[in-house]
């Protein structure tokens, strides 16, 4: 920006010394050489001059400017600057202006006494409200404030505004004009970075979208990563987004328009430069009009012509079929032989976003058919759960009838066969509950003391125990095994025994797969059972050394290490404990896990 200069200075007459300046920029201010006093405005003792002598000139003075003002206080004489210039040079181009002084002059007229008008009757708040939307209604005018230059060059663009006057004092001002001047930086920095953002944006749907019957949601699910997307839909929002999506896809159809009628042009041109009408038809036999078979032996005989098929307008006027289709219409004259008529911009992308929009109803429908199958697909689901609901509250016999279930609910709008499905599904549960609270009080009744599991006791030692336990007297387990009043007949093979019986079949496999993970686990019967494998299947040697005479004598301490030493290695393990009933059972299930062993691997010398 060019420096502010004076331009001219004008004597105001009947006064002492004050002269009218106007600068490079057209700003007026006053200054007194003998006093070395300026002011942007018009000083309150020389006002009725100034006034008569701007109307002389056939200036009209502001209305702020014509209303009294208080007397300003003299400036110190610190600041000569501005007054010296005025002395010094006669040549208004030959100095700048001072850049600080208006706002060094109204900091001294601010600190004297009696320096502001009279209080504005608008508090701070509504005051800052008016001198900052002042601010903002210059942007765009040739007084736009440029946020960047300092208080002091950019004062005169605002200074005789009305609402200038707004704040009460100078520092008030000077303090909302810097923050103003915040508040525009970070806007035009957002401005810009929109600007930028939307351009990135711009060029990704550019490279990446090539396809018009690509949708937004699956761009968006392409490339919601993607920082170009990411950053113009956090400083915009999705549905611009959406709409340049839309334009572009606009664009790209009118694009692909032009080019496949472009290439259809190029396509009757080589057929006009390579083929004759007249002599296709001669050479075929054939005349106008031609029906589909006649025409088709025409072209297969026509595209054999030197130098049409290697030509690339051949291949880029589209398919066999299209190009079938442009061979008729030039056979018979009614190609296209001039394009149509040019459409504006405007006209281009109403027609594009037309045929788009037709490409989002049907995307609609189709949508809201997949939503109404959801819905339905949720209703039944909802009627399942509802279902399954009142049989849980409805329906607690284990043994209930499916006939008298049907009775139960008539208006669920399931069929048939999914409710008998679920009602069998409901009685499994049932059963299996009853079925793991006898389990439990078998399990009571079949331990000593101590907590440990007595194998031995029968279906003799546990049932009385059962059936004089308060927890099962007080349940529904006597209905459930048939030993209980019930509504319903239980089935003839259910019974307190026949349970006991499948859950002692179940214990007695449990407990030995326990055993047999004891023996697996177990480190010394692992070790010395295979050492003795290994010293039962190895040979006296003819000659040992002190390395061999070690290995010989672990073999033998392995052999001596029988069956009853491991027994009281493993008498201390509960899973051991629970066989006692039946000890040779016991010794032949570890016999035959130590014939299993493998022998293990020597080292090779």
């Amino acid at each position: 920006m060019e420096p502010e200069r004076p331009r001219e200075k004008v004597p105001i007459p009947g006064t002492d010394g004050w002269l009218r300046v106007t600068t490079s920029h057209d700003n007026v201010f006053y200054a007194q050489k003998r006093t070395k006093r300026s002011s942007w405005t018009i000083p309150d003792e020389i006002r009725e001059q100034v006034v008569a002598f701007e109307r002389s000139l056939g200036i009209e003075p502001d209305a702020e400017e014509s209303e009294p003002e208080e007397p300003e206080e003299p400036e110190e004489p610190e600041e000569p600057e501005e007054l010296e210039e005025l002395e010094e040079s006669e040549d208004p181009e030959e100095r700048q202006v001072d850049e600080e002084p208006p706002a060094k002059r109204a900091r001294a007229e601010e600190a004297g006494p009696g320096s502001d008008a009279a209080p504005p009757a608008l508090s701070f708040e509504e005051g800052k409200a008016q001198y900052m939307a002042m601010l903002t209604s210059l942007n765009g005018t040739p007084n736009e404030v440029n946020p960047m230059a300092p208080w002091d060059r950019e004062l005169p663009k605002f200074v005789r505004e009305p609402a200038y006057l707004a704040l009460p004092t100078l520092q008030d001002r000077e303090d909302v004009f810097n923050e103003w001047c915040k508040y525009r930086l970070r806007e035009k920095r957002a401005m810009a970075q929109s600007a930028s953002t939307e351009d990135a944006f711009q060029q990704l749907l550019r490279k990446q979208v090539a396809s018009t019957r690509t949708t937004f949601a699956a761009f968006h699910d392409a490339f919601k990563n993607d920082p170009r997307y990411a950053q113009f839909v956090q400083s915009s929002s999705r549905a611009r987004a959406e709409h340049l999506f839309e334009l572009w896809l606009a664009e790209l159809s009118e694009k692909k328009r032009q080019r496949v009628h472009e290439a259809e042009q190029a396509f009757l041109a080589l057929l006009r430069a390579t083929l004759s009408p007249r002599d296709v038809l001669r050479d075929a036999g054939a005349a106008l009009p031609l029906d589909k078979e006649t025409a088709t032996q025409v072209w297969a005989s026509a595209k054999k012509a030197p130098g049409l098929s290697s030509d690339p307008r051949y291949e880029a006027a589209g398919g066999a079929t299209r190009r079938f289709e442009l061979f008729v219409q030039w056979l018979q004259g009614a190609g296209p032989s001039a394009p149509p008529p040019k459409r504006s911009a405007e006209e281009r992308r109403a027609h594009a976003l037309q045929q788009r929009a037709a490409q989002v109803r049907q995307a609609h429908s189709r949508h809201a058919h997949q939503a109404r199958a959801a819905q339905s697909e949720a209703l039944a689901e909802q009627q399942v759960q509802a279902y399954e609901q009142h049989l849980v509250d409805t329906v607690r016999d284990p043994w209930l009838p499916w006939e008298d279930a049907q009775a139960l609910r008539s208006d669920v709008a399931l069929d048939a066969a999914t409710r008998r499905a679920l009602f069998d599904e409901h009685m499994a549960r049932l059963r299996s509950k009853r079925r793991g609270q006898l389990a439990k009080l078998f399990e009571k009744h079949a331990q000593d003391a101590r907590g440990v599991p007595l194998l031995d006791r029968g279906a003799d030692d546990i049932l009385p125990l059962v059936r004089g336990d308060e927890a099962f007297q007080n349940s529904a387990l006597p209905r459930f095994v048939g030993e209980g009043a019930s509504v319903h007949r239980v089935p003839i093979h259910v019974s307190l025994e026949a349970e006991f019986h499948a859950w002692d079949t179940w214990r007695q496999a449990q407990a030995r797969e326990a055993f047999q993970q004891m023996l697996d686990e177990n480190a010394f019967v692992d070790f010395w059972g295979r050492l003795r494998q290994a010293g039962e299947g190895a040979s006296a040697p003819v000659a040992l050394d002190d390395e061999d005479d070690a290995t010989a004598s672990i073999y033998e301490m392995a052999s001596q290490v029988d069956l009853d030493a491991m027994e009281k290695v493993l008498q201390t393990d509960q899973r051991y404990k629970m066989w006692a009933h039946v000890p040779a059972q016991r010794t032949q299930w570890l016999q035959a896990h130590l014939q299993r062993l493998r022998v293990p691997k020597t080292t090779v010398r």
